[in-house]
C-alpha cells in the first residue's frame, strides 16, 4: 500500500530561489570598440568562472575577479559581436538570471545571450525586450575534410605507412528558439546532418579486396550529389539521417511556467546542495515515443515575505531515457537566507503502457538536501532513500512471475524489493571554512549496495555522473580539501580520502573486500605575476592512492600534471599555455604527454604536443611516440566559423568530430586526455575544416 500511495505523489521539491545575481554592462569605448563587464554577485563563491562560445566553453573558460559585492570580468569586443555565457560557481554551471537575453543550451536550461549591438543602442536593461516575441537562428555546424594512414576497422592490418580512407564530412544542426508569441517559448532543432565517418571519397579494400572505393568513384559520387541531393549525401548516403532532434514549447506567465518537450529535448535540470538530481543530458524519450510535462511557479510565487520558494512537478514517460516508461519528478526549494536552503524530491518509475500506469510501480527515489552559510563557515547534507517493486511480468513454461527489477542508466544492476536500511541509502555531508586565505572541507559520503537516483545517467555515452555524485556502490569514503594562499600568489592544496566496503558479503570495486583505500591529490597554482613580475601562471596537481590489507599493500603513483601559462607584449607572439602530463591508469601502457597552445599574429592559435607511450606487461602498443601539430582561427567571413587544420601520428587529442573538432578531448576537464593517445596508435591522419557555434 505504501508504493501504491507513493505512486500517486506528486511531491514537493527544492532549489531555494538563489541569493547570488548577475549583471551585465555594455560601454562604447573611443575607438569604437565596446567594453562588456559581466558580474556575479555572490561574494561567499570560492571561485566564479566565465564560460561562453568566446572562451571554447569550459576547456578555456576565465578566472572572474572577486571584489566586495561579487565577480567581475570585462572584455574588449568589436561591434556586431554576440555572446553566449553561463557561470561555473564553485565547480556548478549556474545560469544568469538577469541575463540581458537568453537562448536554449540544448540541455534543458539556458544561455545568457550578449548582442552588443542591441545593448549600446537600447541600454542594458532587456526587461521589456523579453516580453516581445523573438525567434534567434543558432546553429552547431562542422564541415570538415580527412586523409588517413593505417589500420581502421575495415583495414585491420595495415601497415601505419598505407593510405587506407579519406573523405568529406558534415554534421549541422538548425535550430531556433526564443518566444514564437509573448509568453509561448518555443526551442527547435533540425539535425541536418550527423555524417561521422571520413571514408566517402576513398575507402581501402580489406583483406579479400572487397569493400572498398575507389577515388575517382569518390569523386563523382560527392560531384554528383553535391549538385542533387547534398542533405541527402550528407546524411549517410544508404539512409537520410535529418530528422527532429529537440522540440520544446510551454507557456510563461508570472504565477506559472509550463514546458513540454520531445525525443532529444533534454529534461530541465536540477540540483540540490552537492547533487545533481535532474542530469542536463537526460532525454524526453530518444526512441521518439516518450517525452514530458513540466511545471514551474511563476516569478509571482516565488517570494512570500523573507521565505524563497521554487517548486516543479513533471509528469513524463521518460523514466528510462528512450520514452518507453511512465514517471514522474517533483521538487521543492525553500530559502530563508543565508542559514538555511533547503530542497526535496521525489521520484517515481511506473507502468510501461497508459492503462498500467499506476498498477505497478518500480522505483521510489526520495531526496533531501540542506545547506546553510554561517559566517566564514559552510554546511552541506544531501541523502536518498529508494523503494523498490518488482520488475516485469514474466511467463516462462507456464510459470508467471515476475522478474527483478533494472534502474534505467545506472550502475545498480538488477535490485533487490525486500532489501530495506543501508542497502537502499545514500547520504553526504561536509564542512567548510573560508576566508581570503584559507579554505577547508571535511567530509563523508556513504552508498548502499543499490542506492540509486533516478534521471542521473551512469554508463551512457561515456558519462559517470550517478557514481561521481554518490560514490561506488557498498562503500563509505571519508575526504578532505585544504587550499591556502601561502605567499604572494602562491596556492598550495592537498585533497584526500579515505575508501572502504560497507558490506564485505555484498559486491566492491576492490578485489578484496577487506581493503581499505587512500588516496591523496597536492595541487598548486602559482602566479608569477605577483611573485616575480613576470606576466605568467604555473600550476599542477599529483594524485596516487594505496590500497591495503595486511600483510599486503599495493601502491599506485598513476596521475602527475604541470601546466604554465605565459603572456607576451608582443604583435606576433603573444603567449602560449603548456601542460606535461603523466597518466598511469590505462592498463596497456602509461602516458607522458605534452602540449602546447600558443597566440600568435591575427589570432591564430597554434597547437603542438606530443606523447610517449610506456608499455606494460602483454602490451599490445604499436608506436612508443605519437605527436600533432594545428592551427586554428575565428574568422570573421561566412558568420564566423573556426578555421581548423591539422596533423597527427600516433595520437589524437581532438575531440569527435561531433563534438567540436577544435576542441581537446579531455577526461572531465581534468588536464589529461580521455583515450586521446591510445585511439590513434599506430594511425596518422590530416584534416582540415570549418567549425560554427553561433
Amino acid at each position: 500500500k505504501m508504493k501504491r500511495l507513493l505512486s500517486f505523489i506528486s511531491a514537493l521539491l527544492i532549489l531555494g530561489a538563489s541569493a547570488a545575481f548577475a549583471d551585465v554592462s555594455v560601454k562604447k569605448l573611443d575607438d569604437g570598440k565596446i567594453e562588456v563587464t559581466f558580474f556575479y554577485g555572490n561574494p561567499r563563491a570560492q571561485e566564479v568562472l566565465l564560460a561562453g562560445d568566446f572562451t571554447d566553453w569550459q576547456n578555456g573558460a576565465v578566472p572572474m575577479e572577486k571584489g566586495e559585492k561579487g565577480f567581475s570580468y570585462t572584455k574588449i569586443v568589436a561591434p556586431g559581436t554576440v555572446m553566449k555565457y553561463k557561470f561555473i560557481s564553485d565547480g556548478n554551471w549556474t545560469e544568469d538570471l538577469r541575463e540581458p537575453d537568453k537562448c536554449d543550451d540544448g540541455f534543458g536550461g539556458h544561455n545568457g545571450l550578449v548582442d552588443v549591438d542591441a545593448l549600446t543602442a537600447g541600454g542594458s536593461d532587456a526587461g521589456a525586450s523579453k516580453k516581445k516575441a523573438s525567434l534567434k537562428f543558432a546553429t552547431w555546424s562542422m564541415l570538415g575534410a580527412q586523409a588517413k594512414w593505417g589500420a581502421d576497422s575495415v583495414t585491420p592490418k595495415a601497415k601505419p605507412t598505407d593510405f587506407t580512407s579519406a573523405g568529406l564530412n558534415l554534421t549541422s544542426y538548425v535550430k531556433f528558439s526564443g518566444t514564437a508569441l509573448p509568453g509561448l517559448p518555443v526551442y527547435v532543432e533540425l539535425a541536418v546532418a550527423e555524417k561521422k565517418d571520413f571514408n566517402n571519397l576513398y575507402q581501402a579494400a580489406d583483406e579479400d579486396g572487397e569493400g572498398g572505393r575507389s577515388i575517382l568513384d569518390g569523386l563523382t559520387n560527392l560531384g554528383v550529389d553535391l549538385l542533387f541531393d547534398p542533405v541527402y549525401y550528407f546524411g549517410g548516403e544508404a539512409a537520410a539521417k535529418t530528422y527532429l532532434g529537440h522540440f520544446k514549447f510551454g507557456l510563461e506567465s508570472d504565477w506559472l511556467n509550463y514546458t513540454t518537450g520531445y525525443k532529444y529535448a533534454k529534461l530541465p535540470p536540477h540540483s540540490i546542495n552537492n547533487w545533481t538530481t535532474i542530469d542536463k543530458e537526460w532525454e524526453a524519450g530518444y526512441s521518439e515515443i516518450g517525452g514530458f510535462s513540466y511545471f514551474e511557479l511563476g516569478s509571482a510565487l516565488r517570494q512570500i515575505g523573507p521565505l524563497s520558494i521554487n517548486a516543479a512537478i513533471a509528469p513524463n514517460k521518460s523514466a528510462d531515457r528512450k520514452g518507453g516508461q511512465y514517471g514522474l519528478f517533483s521538487w521543492i526549494d525553500l530559502s530563508v537566507g543565508p542559514a538555511a536552503t533547503i530542497g526535496l524530491q521525489y521520484n517515481g518509475a511506473y507502468g510501461k503502457t497508459f492503462d498500467t500506469i499506476f498498477g505497478h510501480s518500480y522505483e521510489h527515489d526520495i531526496i533531501a538536501g540542506y545547506k546553510g552559510i554561517f559566517g566564514p563557515v559552510s554546511v552541506k547534507a544531501n541523502a536518498l532513500y529508494n523503494i523498490y517493486g518488482d520488475g516485469d511480468l514474466t511467463k516462462v513454461d507456464g510459470v508467471t512471475y515476475y522478474s527483478k527489477y533494472i534502474p534505467a542508466n545506472s550502475d545498480v544492476g538488477s535490485v533487490d524489493a525486500y532489501k530495506s536500511g543501508f542497502a537502499n541509502l545514500a547520504a553526504t555531508a561536509d564542512v567548510s571554512f573560508s576566508n581570503d586565505l584559507l579554505f577547508a572541507k571535511l567530509g563523508a559520503r556513504v552508498r548502499g549496495v543499490q542506492a540509486n537516483m533516478m534521471y542521473v545517467e551512469e554508463g551512457a555515452d561515456e558519462h559517470t555522473n550517478l557514481s561521481d555524485q554518490l560514490g561506488d556502490l557498498n562503500h563509505l569514503r571519508v575526504f578532505e580539501d585544504f587550499n591556502i594562499w601561502a605567499y604572494y600568489g602562491v596556492n598550495l592544496g592537498l585533497e584526500g580520502y579515505m575508501q572502504m566496503t560497507l558490506d564485505k558479503k555484498e559486491k566492491s570495486v576492490f578485489d578484496d573486500a577487506d581493503n581499505i583505500e587512500f588516496g591523496l591529490r597536492p595541487y598548486w597554482d602559482i602566479d608569477l605575476d605577483e611573485l616575480a613580475s613576470v606576466n605568467a601562471k604555473i600550476g599542477g596537481y599529483a594524485q596516487m592512492y594505496l590500497n591495503t590489507k595486511a600483510p599486503k599493500f599495493s601502491f599506485a603513483f598513476d596521475q602527475a600534471a604541470l601546466t604554465y601559462n605565459m603572456k607576451f607584449d608582443n604583435d606576433v607572439f603573444k603567449g602560449f599555455k603548456s601542460i606535461l602530463v603523466y597518466d598511469n591508469r590505462d592498463d596497456n601502457a602509461g602516458f607522458i604527454t605534452m602540449t602546447n597552445d600558443c597566440d600568435l599574429i591575427a589570432d591564430i592559435t597554434g597547437q603542438i604536443g606530443a606523447a610517449v607511450r610506456l608499455p606494460k606487461a602483454d602490451s599490445t602498443v604499436l608506436s612508443p611516440f605519437g605527436f600533432y601539430v594545428g592551427a586554428k582561427k575565428k574568422l570573421s567571413v561566412l558568420y564566423k566559423p573556426t578555421a581548423y587544420v591539422q596533423y597527427m601520428f600516433g595520437m589524437d587529442p581532438y575531440a569527435n568530430f561531433n563534438d567540436g573538432p577544435t576542441a581537446y578531448r579531455l577526461d572531465n576537464g581534468d588536464l589529461t586526455f580521455k583515450d586521446g593517445v591510445t585511439d590513434y596508435d599506430g594511425n596518422a591522419a590530416v584534416r582540415v575544416g570549418l567549425h560554427w557555434d553561433l
